[in-house]
């Protein structure tokens, strides 16, 4: 039997509020939950009796046919120690704890040496105690954050009383996260605070930016990304965007946060971390809002009915619905006991709130939503505009902001990116999943006239076979002319190389697509190579996931010109 893993969860996280380790294992043919559960927790109570401890309570979630989860709760300070034994109760358990508990002890004991930092742990009680926020992690120490942060080296920190602890404090953080969506929402939101005159750092899928200029290019989404971001003295406000790998990898990495959004929640991913279905997915996002100080604003898509579903008991501050139309059942609902919503009505932006309606901008004047038929492009608008407002910024940087806003390489790379390539359009997306195919086809519909489609697609291969069909399923609704496969290397995932193409292909002629029309080549160059020599003036080319930035941008910059 292989061994358990314990990860350590060093923030918020599904499983808890703070703090815990978790691990997850996939029960034998004939076991059952309740007599695992019971036989770990007799062992993790043996572990800590013999350790002189407390044992901690076992917080635990079934999944799929016989899958286990089971965290424990633990201060920062013992993570590891809990992690460890975690992994010895279970490895006992599983094993019929027939071995002593010496061989267990001796090992847990050496990690609970080898992570003893005495001064560490005083100044983070010490800035606890001041209320001030701390990161924490293998190489520094930093209390308070951003422009009112500092940071120390491990090796390296201050006695208590040389802090300056008066001068440190938090800035004002805004986390998003979804299916889709959040890094437009993120980019507007930054977009936004930047015109109302703040210093803004901003993390995303594309990278870390201060100021709308990226400093580190890559996909920065999970807690080191928040580390980095709130070391730099220069921020001033920090939108954050979070990916619930990282949710679900080590936790949260801050304790308190002044807005949230999560734009929705679809179907992707699933079937990681135990993570089976929708509605428990929509609990993973949902940790953000958790940590959401009471006079903020949790901002929810009432448009995404897991998001409608979602368990509120760890939320202290009000929750904040925005929806394309004010008779969304939810939305309504929710004006009605009073709550603050944000809509569309007669193709205007609405902010309501007490018992009175604002209009904000008219969706024709946001440059991102191609007139309306972006609507999910509306839909972060509404998100972005609505956790603006919870921030504190004033309506009129709302509005600049929005309406400053374009769909372009520049701005918002990998998003309904247009190009002319000799008479021939191009599309760059980062659509990567069926709610994503959907949301831009009524786009691409008026972007194709009459001319022919050719869409180009690689896939990630942590996507489940019935994941990749219904991602077909998506594709072929936008009647394609033809179809460009390529193959993602760098994004195996646990597939064999050709794995997923065989896959695309097999679903997509069983769906009626004639296999003439599928074509495969080497990477994305190749795929717009091979669909321009293909099209003729009128089509338009759609290339999906954009994972070559570089040589593509390359490409176009030699070849076509930006809309």
């Amino acid at each position: 039997m292989e061994p358990v893993a314990a990860r350590c969860l060093t923030g918020p996280n599904l499983y808890a509020p703070g703090p815990a380790a978790v691990a997850e294992l996939e029960l034998g043919p004939g076991e059952e939950r309740a007599a695992a559960l019971a036989a770990i927790s007799r062992e993790l109570q043996a572990l800590a009796a013999a350790l002189g401890v407390p044992a901690p309570a076992l917080l635990h979630r079934g999944y799929g046919g016989r899958g286990l989860a089971i965290a424990v709760e633990a201060p920062r300070a013992d993570l590891e120690v809990a992690a460890a034994t975690l992994e010895r109760a279970i490895a006992r358990a599983q094993a019929g704890a027939q071995e002593p508990l010496e061989a267990d002890l001796a090992a847990i004991r050496a990690i609970a040496a080898g992570s003893a930092n005495p001064a560490l742990d005083a100044l983070v009680a010490a800035a606890d105690a001041r209320g001030l926020p701390t990161l924490v992690d293998d190489e520094a120490l930093t209390i308070g954050l951003g422009a009112r942060g500092m940071t120390w080296p491990l090796e390296q920190l201050p006695e208590a009383g040389a802090i300056p602890w008066a001068s440190l404090g938090a800035v004002p953080i805004a986390l998003v996260t979804g299916t889709n969506g959040k890094t437009t929402s993120a980019r507007l939101l930054a977009r936004i605070a930047r015109r109302a005159g703040f210093h803004v750092g901003n993390t995303s899928t594309d990278g870390i930016a201060i100021d709308e200029v990226v400093i580190d290019e890559g996909d920065w989404t999970g807690p080191g990304a928040t580390r980095l971001l709130l070391r730099r003295p220069e921020v001033e406000l920090a939108v954050l965007e979070v990916a619930r790998g990282g949710l679900l990898r080590r936790g949260l990495a801050i304790q308190r946060a002044q807005a949230a959004l999560i734009t929705n929640v679809s179907a992707d991913h699933l079937g990681e971390y135990g993570i089976d279905d929708l509605q428990t997915m929509a609990q993973v996002k949902a940790i953000v809002g958790g940590v959401v100080e009471p006079g903020g604003r949790v901002v929810l898509g009432a448009d995404s009915p897991p998001l409608t579903r979602i368990d509120t008991g760890r939320f202290a501050a009000p929750i904040v619905y925005f929806a394309l139309s004010p008779d969304n059942p939810t939305l309504a609902a929710h004006r009605r006991a009073g709550g603050e919503a944000w809509y569309v009505a007669e193709g205007v932006i609405v902010e309501a709130a007490g018992g009175r309606e604002s209009p904000l901008c008219a969706v024709r004047e946001l440059p991102f939503t191609f007139g309306g038929a972006a609507a999910y492009n509306v839909q972060n608008a509404l998100g972005a505009a609505a956790c603006a407002r919870a921030l504190g910024l004033e309506r009129a940087a709302i509005i600049d902001g929005l309406r400053s806003f374009a769909s372009s390489a520049a701005e918002n790379p990998g998003r309904i990116n247009r190009f002319d390539l000799d008479g021939v359009g191009l599309v760059l997306d980062f659509a990567h999943n069926p709610a994503g195919v959907d949301a831009i086809a009524g786009v691409l519909a008026a972007l194709r006239g009459s001319g022919r489609l050719a869409i180009a697609i690689g896939m990630a291969g942590d996507r489940r076979d019935e994941d990749l069909d219904e991602l077909v399923r998506a594709l072929l609704d936008l009647r394609p002319d033809r179809v460009i496969l390529r193959e993602q290397p760098d994004y195996l995932r646990g597939r064999k190389l050709g794995e997923v193409p065989a896959v695309l292909r097999r679903a997509l002629i069983a769906r009626g697509l004639d296999p003439a029309a599928i074509v495969e080549a080497e990477d994305e160059v190749a795929s717009i190579e091979g669909a321009r020599a293909w099209a003729r003036p009128g089509d338009l080319i759609v290339v999906l996931t954009h994972t070559q930035r570089g040589p593509v941008n390359a490409l176009l910059a030699r070849r076509a010109r930006a809309l």
